[in-house]
């Protein structure tokens, strides 16, 4: 009988132990959350709100006067549809179906990296990319990008897709102290960005990810074989997603080849009328139109390496 009252008492020793390891963990859980609660409300109370995003300020990242009513401003229709599609293909082409965070092309980013064991492939949609340039700095860091997903969902419940594409097409950075398309027109090519050609656009869209690096080729008054394979690469994309007809794309591919050069003289005289209006021998017509499509040009993996005066130490636009 002893012996079982001595059990019956280490028993309830051993469940009062559990109990106090149960209750332990319980208010442990509670503290967590709690500091977690705390600093998650810290979190959101430090990161910028864009309720003046319709408004005239000046941006945190590049301090540019982003005013609707300036003269500087462009307004979406002023820019040539070439160049706002080159952009949407190049940095975000699932822009119009998102809310703001491409989860698709987050795990495409990381699943590229990590095969690659560098960072080759950036993730940020447009969207993210605006909330950066207005409201955050260049600062790399998990908070940062947080702060800019954050900014992101709240910009996408205030304002269009459209209204968000013609803001970051005005602050974006397209080489040294050049921002928005207006400048970058004019700075590139002397043009309106009404103006530019398919080519053109794609070359302004190539520069986004790393304009200050990218934009040697403009120094140089060349391509580098880097920037022509990813200028074929949007124009491509352009083609395949029916944003440019098969005139355009033909046309844009020439362009590239002598692209910041003389276009090449004809040296073959010109065929008689009479041959033209009897010659057969062509497969596909004389129209350029009728050409057949020229395979699309390699992956972004594939590429050939940028030139080392492209691979700058500026942080990428998509980061």
């Amino acid at each position: 009988m002893k012996n079982k009252i001595i059990l019956l008492f280490k028993k309830i020793a051993n469940l009062k132990g559990v109990m106090k390891f149960i209750v332990t963990c319980v208010i442990a859980i509670v503290s967590l959350a709690g500091v977690a609660a705390s600093a998650i409300g810290i979190f959101l109370s430090t990161t910028p709100r864009p309720t003046n995003i319709r408004e005239c300020f000046t941006t945190e990242l590049f301090k540019v006067h982003l005013c609707p009513t300036s003269q500087s401003y462009t307004r979406l229709r002023n820019i040539t549809p070439y160049l706002r599609n080159a952009v949407i293909v190049s940095e975000d082409a699932n822009f119009y179906n998102h809310k703001g965070i491409d989860w698709f092309e987050l795990r495409e980013s990381f699943n590229t990296n990590l095969k690659k064991g560098e960072y080759v492939r950036g993730g940020s949609t447009i969207t993210q990319q605006l909330a950066k340039n207005l409201y955050l700095t260049s600062e790399k860091s998990i908070l940062r990008k947080l702060r800019e997903a954050v900014i992101a969902v709240q910009i996408e419940g205030i304002l269009s897709k459209d209204e968000i594409l013609e803001k970051y097409l005005n602050v974006v950075e397209f080489g040294e102290n050049i921002f928005g398309v207006r400048q970058a027109a004019s700075h590139y090519f002397k043009k309106a960005p009404s103006q530019l050609s398919v080519a053109e656009s794609a070359f302004l869209a190539f520069l986004l990810p790393s304009p200050k690096s990218y934009s040697v080729s403009f120094k140089r008054k060349q391509l580098t074989p880097f920037a022509r394979a990813r200028m074929k690469l949007i124009v491509n994309r352009m083609w395949r997603y029916k944003k440019i007809d098969d005139f355009e794309y033909e046309t844009a591919l020439a362009e590239i080849d002598h692209f910041f050069q003389p276009p090449p003289e004809l040296t073959e005289p010109e065929q008689p009328a009479e041959s033209l209006e009897t010659d057969e021998s062509s497969e596909h017509g004389d129209s350029p139109a009728e050409l057949p499509v020229q395979a699309e040009p390699p992956d972004i993996e594939d590429m050939p390496h940028p030139d080392p005066e492209e691979m700058g130490s500026e942080e990428t636009d998509s980061d």
